[in-house]
């Protein structure tokens, strides 16, 4: 069995099944991931057992209290051997067998890149070529190692939706780290969609669409934060949603932004404006 030189990690909390499945894919990978590192966040000892059992190559990093999975990230990136880290979560996987073989034809066509960004959605493969993106997918993406080690990381948060993967692109980018999404490299993204979010999700997500703004846009720019938070609300009504969890979310905003003011560092103004410019423009780079 072929290895290459990446680090494949993943964070999980609680889904056993969906968890094994996700390494058994990776483990069929030809080539493979020269090493497979899992996070297990709270402890979970029967997650923890049953990868031992099932695969126990796989190194195993656990956390006795909740990081999130952006924390969890955090520790997986910082513990792994290899200069690319390929991301999952517990729940996606590599379409095809020579995923990483195709990872290592972009790592050597765009060897500055900061992530490669893969495709888990019918609208991100119709796009012919690689191109820039502002925003990594966050359930299959590779990241540089040296470049994410000049960022803050993610911030741990217990519900990252609308964060996570937004936040360090904006931070790569400020430093000059690009992203490229290559419609070729795609994930499976098993997430069980239901009709209905938790309240818990409507509230997190709306406390998060303020604090990327709070957290890293200059003090001139909230006013653009604000008009982020009204147009999801605007959404949110015309989706006959704006209750419940939203309107828990808008009370409990304040403190939540106080509680994650310490992760503050503000990023150029005009770096912000090109980047949000970024989310709204497709740069081809040719195909690979």
């Amino acid at each position: 069995m072929m290895l290459c030189p990446v680090t494949a990690v993943l964070p999980t909390h609680q889904r056993i099944a969906s968890t094994l499945k996700t390494l058994r894919v990776l483990h069929e990978c030809e080539p493979r991931p020269a090493e497979v590192i899992v996070h297990v966040d709270g402890g979970a000892p029967g997650l923890v057992q049953a990868i031992k059992d099932a695969f126990p190559n796989v190194r195993l990093l656990t956390s006795d209290r909740i990081l999130g999975p952006g924390g969890g990230r955090n520790r997986l990136i910082a513990s792994a051997s290899h200069e690319l880290v390929a991301n999952f979560d517990d729940d996606s996987f590599p379409e095809f067998p020579d995923y990483f073989a195709r990872v290592m034809v972009l790592a050597g066509r765009f060897p500055e890149v900061a992530i490669f960004s893969a495709a888990s959605m019918a609208s991100e493969r119709v796009i012919e070529g690689c191109h820039l993106l502002a925003v990594a997918s966050g359930c299959g993406c590779v990241f540089r190692k040296s470049w994410f080690e000049r960022t803050l990381g993610f911030v741990p948060l217990k519900v990252g939706y609308g964060m996570e993967e937004v936040d360090v692109s904006l931070q790569l980018y400020a430093l000059g780290g690009l992203v490229v999404h290559d419609p070729m490299l795609r994930v499976l993204h098993e997430h069980e969609f239901t009709e209905s979010v938790s309240p818990d999700e409507d509230a997190a997500v709306t406390m998060n669409t303020a604090l990327l703004p709070f957290l890293r846009y200059p003090v001139w720019l909230w006013p653009l934060g604000v008009m982020h938070v009204l147009k999801r609300l605007v959404l949110m009504l015309g989706l006959g949603k704006l209750r419940g969890g939203v309107l828990r979310g808008l009370w409990k905003m304040p403190s939540y932004l106080w509680t994650y003011g310490k992760y503050r560092k503000a990023v150029p103004g005009l770096v912000v404006l090109r980047w949000l410019r970024l989310k709204r423009e497709v740069v081809c780079l040719g195909k690979v």
